[in-house]
């Protein structure tokens, strides 16, 4: 099961004066929440007999009351950076904007009419915000296109539905982020505009492609040899994340009410791993309102709702299955009862 925290409890209270507002008891049973990777989440959670009036709720017990109305849904700030500097979160909000985070990077691609790019690029926790502007890259038909890994000073991203479909065009882009420069990346073999492309390390890629069959095929190839990955072709791996320097890609499966169940491959050294978390058994009458899991960060985040006993959180080591975080959030409506709209990752 990994390596386990060292076990400690902490409950945070949170009390309002008014009978009408809700206590927020938080319980820590593993873990901390000084953590770096923990101590920024917030839970929201919604009043539905005053449907305007959401609580954002963090790990150290802190509570925020907001109402909403017209004009604050209008200028609401949809783009999960909320505690970014104002004019990244004003880049973020672009429509056609694509966004791609990897560790606490978080970048934005926005293709310019004139075909150029705008990049920028901001680390949670910090003011720093890097801008990128990019001159038309070579062949650019697409009309969407993907970051998908950060490798050191790379950016790679994937084009995607050329205005001409040609079979064996190469479709990747590397953004060198120290010279600032985008071109054509120079693949070992040849790609097709179907063919989804995971991860690239050294001169290896993995790529998902779909066949005439309507079938998954996952395959590892360079310019010499390709093997074909029969693990990764399952029909509930439904996330795909790059870890570690680009060198591990970490996929989930869907959270049961039992278990946790995701993989990792570590391109390195071709070693595919399976991983499980028992979750803990509780009352069968009990009934699940919400679940959820997120990779992020090269954590599993995991969240559990019942009415007994509140949000259940989890958060885990992807690659050592080590419990970083275990804690419940409690609550006391007096009038109605709070329901969990979701986690934000600051």
């Amino acid at each position: 099961m990994g390596v386990i925290c060292i076990l400690t409890l902490g409950v945070y209270v949170v009390y309002s004066s008014s009978t009408d507002e809700p206590t927020f008891t938080v319980q820590t049973l593993q873990g901390t929440s000084d953590d770096p990777l923990v101590k920024q989440l917030q839970f929201e959670f919604n009043d539905p007999e005053s449907y305007k009036t959401d609580y954002e709720v963090t790990l150290k017990g802190e509570v925020e009351k907001k109402r909403t109305n017209y004009l604050s849904e209008f200028a609401r700030d949809y783009s999960d950076v909320t505690d970014a500097p104002r004019s990244f979160r004003h880049f973020m909000n672009q429509i056609e904007l694509s966004r791609y985070e990897q560790g606490k990077e978080v970048f934005g691609l926005h293709v310019n009419e004139d075909g150029s790019w705008d990049l920028q690029s901001w680390k949670r926790g910090t003011e720093k915000v890097q801008t990128y502007s990019l001159p038309k890259p070579a062949k650019t038909k697409g009309i969407y296109y993907r970051p998908f890994q950060q490798t050191k000073q790379k950016l790679y991203v994937q084009r995607i539905g050329d205005v001409v479909q040609k079979p064996g065009t190469n479709h990747i882009y590397v953004i060198d982020l120290k010279k600032k420069t985008v071109q054509l990346m120079d693949l070992p073999f040849q790609l097709t505009e179907e063919d989804e492309v995971l991860a690239i390390y050294q001169n290896r890629v993995l790529y998902r492609k779909m066949t005439n069959d309507a079938k998954t095929r996952v395959y590892l190839r360079d310019n010499s040899t390709t093997t074909r990955l029969k693990l990764f072709e399952v029909e509930d791996m439904w996330d795909t994340r790059v870890i570690d320097e680009g060198a591990v890609v970490g996929m989930t499966e869907n959270m049961t009410e039992t278990k946790i169940k995701w993989s990792t491959f570590d391109l390195r050294t071709k070693q595919f791993t399976q991983h499980r978390y028992d979750l803990p058994k509780r009352d069968l009458n009990e009934v699940q309102r919400f679940a959820s899991t997120t990779l992020d960060n090269g954590l599993i985040y995991a969240l559990i709702e019942t009415k007994k006993i509140g949000t259940s959180i989890l958060v885990l080591d992807a690659q050592t299955e080590e419990v970083r975080y275990e804690g419940t959030i409690k609550y006391d409506m007096p009038k109605s009862d709070l329901q969990l709209n979701g986690m934000t990752i600051n």
